[in-house]
């Protein structure tokens, strides 16, 4: 079967990748999952990403669960780096849908907050709805599905990052689309597979700047940009929640 041959029903294999960096909304997180596996026969994985310091404090508060996992990392990156970590771990590579969640609380803006809840709310937020995101994913050419009134094309929202993904591009093969296209807030589902060009680029947490409360211009606002290019690179669709073809907007 080629990658972009439609599946079986039933067949896919599920996780949620969460970074927690504030423990007392574990609890959001864990809810997600257990919508999750309801809409999946009881069948998905949690990871967890956090720092060191936190790990023990999740791992207390979590128990001993089966299909969970807390993998450590630096505080780098944000929610970023961790996801691009595991995945240029391979630890990905066992999944056909990974829904990415963090635990975003945006300090700087006066609705951080109530942007979680609501991402949550239309990603996961009942297992009927998570069932229709999964079902679009049957179909291998389906790369990314998030929602689209996060999805952001204008120009403008290139904001201070266009030389940076301009940079990251030429370093890719095949080389991404340097164009604007991509879901602000980075919570959505993705094709692991379809992040290949990602990563290819072989970035460490190192290549992250250390955590300054950074607003814009960092590695991670320009990594936010380009998992949908990546995916449209490797010829894999960026989807809405009801199965709307997204595209970029324009290059300049």
């Amino acid at each position: 079967m080629s990658r972009h041959a439609i599946g079986q029903a039933g067949d896919l294999k599920v996780a949620i990748v969460a970074h927690t960096f504030y423990p007392q909304l574990v609890a959001e997180i864990v809810h997600c999952w257990e919508v999750v596996k309801e809409a999946n026969g009881g069948r998905a994985d949690l990871l967890i990403t956090t720092t060191a310091e936190l790990a023990d404090q999740l791992r207390l508060e979590l128990g001993e669960r089966a299909r969970l996992e807390v993998h450590t990392m630096a505080n780098r990156g944000r929610d970023i780096a961790p996801f691009v970590s595991l995945l240029n771990k391979g630890v990905l590579d066992r999944y056909d849908a990974v829904l990415k969640l963090h635990t975003k609380r945006s300090p700087h803006l006066m609705t951080g907050n109530l942007r979680r809840r609501l991402l949550f709310a239309v990603l996961v937020g009942h297992a009927a709805n998570v069932r229709r995101t999964l079902a679009l994913f049957e179909d291998r050419s389906i790369g990314i599905v998030g929602w689209r009134l996060s999805f952001r094309r204008n120009l403008g929202w290139w904001m201070g990052n266009k030389a940076r993904i301009a940079e990251l591009a030429r370093r890719t093969v095949p080389p991404l689309p340097p164009s604007v296209g991509f879901f602000e807030g980075s919570m959505f589902w993705v094709r692991p597979q379809a992040l290949a060009p990602l990563k290819a680029l072989s970035l460490s947490t190192e290549d992250f700047e250390l955590e300054e409360r950074q607003v814009d211009g960092a590695l991670h606002h320009a990594i936010e940009r380009v998992f949908t290019l990546a995916a449209w690179a490797e010829g894999y669709s960026v989807r809405s929640l009801r199965g709307t073809v997204l595209t970029p907007g324009p290059a300049s």
